[in-house]
């Protein structure tokens, strides 16, 4: 999940590669007799990650599996078509712990890898590694996310900012609201993400608002996302658009 952009070589940490490795193990072993599977499937008009079409502005079937051990700790892996590159699929690989912090705060932390396996990797290296937590307090997700070595030849440091709020307006029908901030080391290594300018800052803020229902077991989802890189840029994949899909959990 991200930006089509930056199609050149890259190096992502190995350290953090390691720390990924030692999590799945560590998440693993926690992993014991009281454990749940879950999994979704999701159509959708476009796969926006971050404000940015992955699909050139074209549907995606997506999908994902979670087993969770009743501590807490869950192993997970989601998968989605793309339009970029030499690949045509992405798949994600998490390993975690979720629970609660206080009576009013819950957290959710671990790290991620996103893999293109259909892509010629040692080419162009779109593989990386992510560090992840959210911090929830009823209705309101505050996120961040960070990686030494993002997507992109000479892209390294990147944060990555967000607030979620969810607003029940009836019974079976609520608002969802985000808003999020990507943060990269320079304005050089922003445009090299981009690999469009010029571009003004070190950062584009996404955001979107959207409405959710239930309909015969299944999640109806319709919002509106944009971004605000500057024109200047003339990014087609990261304007405004209005994205449906369709969610069936099990």
């Amino acid at each position: 999940m991200k930006t089509t952009a930056g199609c050149a070589t890259r190096n992502y940490s190995k350290q953090v590669y390691a720390a990924l490795v030692m999590s799945l193990g560590f998440a693993a072993t926690a992993v014991q007799a009281e454990t749940a599977l879950s999994g979704s499937l999701t159509l959708t008009s476009d796969y926006l990650f971050r404000g940015i079409s992955q699909t050139d502005e074209g549907m995606a079937l997506q999908g994902g599996l979670t087993l969770a051990d009743d501590s807490g700790f869950y192993l997970s892996t989601w998968g989605s078509n793309i339009t970029f590159g030499q690949g045509s699929m992405e798949l994600d690989i998490l390993a975690g712990w979720s629970g609660k912090l206080s009576e009013d705060w819950t957290t959710d932390v671990g790290i991620m890898q996103y893999r293109y396996p259909n892509g010629d990797n040692e080419t162009d290296q779109f593989n990386f590694v992510e560090l992840y937590s959210k911090f929830i307090y009823q209705d309101l997700t505050l996120g961040l996310a960070y990686s030494s070595d993002y997507f992109g030849t000479d892209v390294d440091k990147y944060f990555y900012y967000s607030a979620d709020y969810n607003y029940s307006l009836v019974e079976n029908l609520s608002l969802q609201f985000h808003l999020g901030y990507n943060q990269f080391d320079n304005n050089t290594e922003y445009a090299t993400f981009l690999a469009a300018g010029p571009v003004s800052g070190k950062g584009y803020m996404d955001w979107s608002i959207g409405a959710t229902t239930d309909w015969m077991g299944t999640s109806l989802s319709l919002k509106y996302a944009d971004t605000d890189i500057d024109s200047s840029a003339e990014c087609n994949l990261c304007d405004g658009r209005v994205v449906f899909s369709l969610t069936k959990a099990f």
